[in-house]
């Protein structure tokens, strides 16, 4: 018998691609994998970096609707060896899908995507109205 080691974040992801099916226009296949994404804020710009290890540009989908980064893709598996040789497959494949909701109104014509060493690289400018503005105070 073959013993599977439980994950539970796969498990997570299926309950959460069934409730995607929910929504109507929504047709995606399951996820199999999640690449890892760091998300920060600079005064002028929300920046997101996400690993994406032997994925090729053509292949990552990356939309903005209504404050909502779509990010989208597939790693598709080596066809170079015999599945049948491999003595170890560790690497997920197959296709992802991350959504992230902005923290802040962004200004979606003026984002911008570098792909990189497996390293995509997207940012995303503040609308002016909701860039920190210092105010000095002021006393009698």
């Amino acid at each position: 018998m073959k013993i599977i080691r439980w994950d539970p974040f796969k498990d997570m992801m299926m309950v959460e691609d069934l409730f995607n099916a929910l929504v109507p226009g929504e047709k995606e296949h399951a996820c199999t994998w999640s690449p890892v994404v760091d998300v920060y804020e600079t005064t002028r710009n929300i920046v997101l970096t996400a690993e994406l290890p032997g994925v090729h540009d053509e292949d990552i989908d990356l939309t903005i609707y209504d404050n909502v980064l779509t990010l989208k893709g597939d790693r598709k598996f080596e066809k170079d060896v015999k599945q049948e040789n491999f003595h170890r497959i560790e690497r997920n494949y197959g296709f992802f899908n991350r959504r992230f909701t902005m923290p802040c109104e962004v200004d979606s014509a003026g984002i911008e995507a570098a792909f990189k060493d497996g390293v995509l690289k997207v940012t995303i400018p503040k609308k002016d109205s909701v860039k920190k503005v210092h105010v000095k105070v002021q006393g009698k």
